[in-house]
């Protein structure tokens, strides 16, 4: 059986389908449910002590960046309001 090529459909299917694609995503990333979400409206996190003793931990080890990953997983907030959260850590050590 031949592999679907799409790069041989007109380029307002190809157009049409990434659209479908791109709304696809966001129905999917809008249902994820996070353990901590947090608040939209004031930007705000709230972790449990032990993760956020965690956080600090990856913060000391210069993984900075995958405290930001785990921040963001966990809460579902974007990468500024994470950076700084994780910024906000690492000044409380």
């Amino acid at each position: 059986m031949k592999n679907l090529m799409l790069s041989g459909l007109p380029r307002p299917i190809l157009k049409a389908i990434l659209v479908v694609l791109e709304k696809i995503f966001v129905m999917i990333r809008k249902k994820a449910v996070y353990p901590f979400p947090y608040d939209e409206n004031t930007n705000t996190i709230s972790l449990p002590v032990q993760i956020e003793r965690e956080l600090r931990g990856l913060v000391s080890t210069g993984n900075k960046v995958e405290a930001m990953k785990r921040v963001i997983r966990l809460t579902g907030a974007g990468l500024r309001v994470s950076k700084d959260y994780v910024d906000k850590l690492a000044e409380r050590r």
